[in-house]
């Protein structure tokens, strides 16, 4: 696969019209700025002179007076790659400019060095790091690839393979040549078939059950019904990407005589605190589950499953009342129901730089391409009950996963952690891919 950097050239040319009035940002070119970050400051470096070798970090420890160089967190490096990959392929898809396609073909490859890193068929990595690259001051159980190229981050969990197979299933129906898509069969085959040899569990490299990779019939009848609907997302995924047909009979035996499908109606909890990671994972299932499923009779339940989620019910709040752009798009995708597309569009208007970067990137970038960031609040202050506007929340990871209600907070001070912009990205491209933000807003 050649390797071509998304270049400083086609950043400034995305926010040539910022410069030219020292204004806001457009919806564009702030995608634009986001990737840019991304791809300068949050790559995993893999030896390559001019690019990164597409592997997306999740957090960085900005440099200090003792250190000038950044420190990375790896925890959720696949989970990561997995949405960044979807979203650059839906951006490929609006733009058809062939340097998106290689970008999102880049990460890709990251994610055929997650699948396989560990040497153990099936088992995915949740960090991989050059063997010879400077130490990464990652807390997590790291071991060495069996080629000694690598080492890699292990304990993966449901939550990973959730992202990675949404990045997969975008990736081989929009950006895939079919060098790729033969990978990407490979890859998610053996993810499948990784889970389907142990009993329904991701097992580890020192040959015991991971933390958080159970999907056992017990395990999602009783504790966490999500992984219902996660385990027939990976089973869908690898039915279409290899037509095999071992995947679409467990898949049907699971889904219909184990009762996976009447479990994952009430994939979204509805009892105590919403866990509002979780919405993010059921909403990266759905897509391609909803999406590839033709059986009337288990589409139906799947889309009961979204309606519930989206809508809630009683005093159990939905999703829709987050303002969330990326689960709106879904939700209007999946359910042709387009109310929250209002919100969601005013939540990426308001997004704000300084969630996810301190003072001093923002004026780097600022100067470098001549725009202007405003910190106020640009929204009106949210009525009791209501979800906080995200441009008066607290910093983040992610936007997606923070509570909406209860994260209202001060931004202006400065932090050892930067972000990136994954989940806007992963939010504008699905509105663009779909048709609901306007190219020029």
């Amino acid at each position: 696969m050649r390797v071509e950097c998304w270049s400083v050239a086609a950043a400034c040319c995305l926010l040539g019209a910022a410069a030219e009035a020292q204004g806001a940002l457009t919806l564009a070119q702030k995608a634009a700025l986001f990737q840019h970050d991304i791809e300068q400051r949050f790559m995993i470096n893999e030896g390559q002179v001019a690019c990164p070798g597409g592997q997306v970090a999740c957090k960085l420890k900005v440099p200090t007076a003792s250190r000038d160089y950044f420190i990375y967190n790896n925890p959720d490096n696949a989970y990561m790659t997995g949405m960044y990959v979807g979203a650059l392929s839906m951006k490929y898809a609006v733009t058809k400019d062939p340097a998106d396609r290689e970008a999102a073909r880049r990460s890709l490859q990251a994610l055929h060095l997650l699948s396989t890193v560990s040497g153990v068929p099936g088992l995915l990595a949740r960090a991989a790091w050059p063997a010879d690259g400077p130490a990464h001051g990652d807390d997590g159980r790291w071991r060495a690839s069996p080629d000694g190229r690598h080492v890699w981050r292990g304990d993966v969990s449901s939550d990973q393979m959730d992202g990675v197979l949404f990045g997969y299933a975008l990736a081989y129906d929009l950006v895939a040549d079919d060098g790729d898509k033969q990978a990407i069969a490979g890859n998610v085959g053996a993810l499948a078939g990784h889970v389907l040899d142990h009993g329904l569990r991701i097992v580890g490299a020192d040959g015991k059950p991971t933390r958080w990779g159970n999907y056992t019939r017990q395990y999602v009848q009783l504790i966490e019904p999500m992984n219902a609907l996660l385990l027939l997302q990976l089973l869908k995924v690898a039915h279409h990407v290899t037509d095999g047909s071992r995947f679409a009979e467990e898949y049907r035996r699971l889904a219909l005589d184990r009762g996976y499908a009447d479990i994952a109606i009430r994939a979204r909890k509805s009892l105590g605190a919403q866990n509002h990671s979780d919405d993010v994972l059921l909403f990266l299932g759905y897509y391609p589950l909803v999406l590839y499923e033709t059986d009337p009779a288990l589409r139906e339940r799947y889309l009961r499953s979204v309606k519930r989620s989206w809508q809630g019910k009683g005093r159990w709040l939905g999703a829709k009342a987050q303002g969330n752009p990326f689960y709106a798009f879904v939700a209007k995708a999946l359910l042709d129901d387009a109310s929250g597309v209002a919100a969601g569009l005013d939540t990426l208007r308001w997004f704000p730089l300084d969630m996810k970067w301190n003072r001093a990137t923002i004026a780097g970038y600022e100067q470098e391409f001549s725009f202007r960031f405003e910190p106020a609040p640009q929204s009106p202050v949210a009525e009791t009950g209501q979800a906080v506007p995200v441009d008066r929340r607290e910093k983040s990871w992610s936007a997606w996963v923070m509570d909406p209600f209860a994260s209202a907070g001060d931004r202006t001070a400065d932090s050892a952690m930067e972000y990136n912009g994954h989940d806007y990205l992963l939010a504008y491209w699905l509105g663009r891919y779909l048709g609901l933000v306007p190219a020029d807003a």
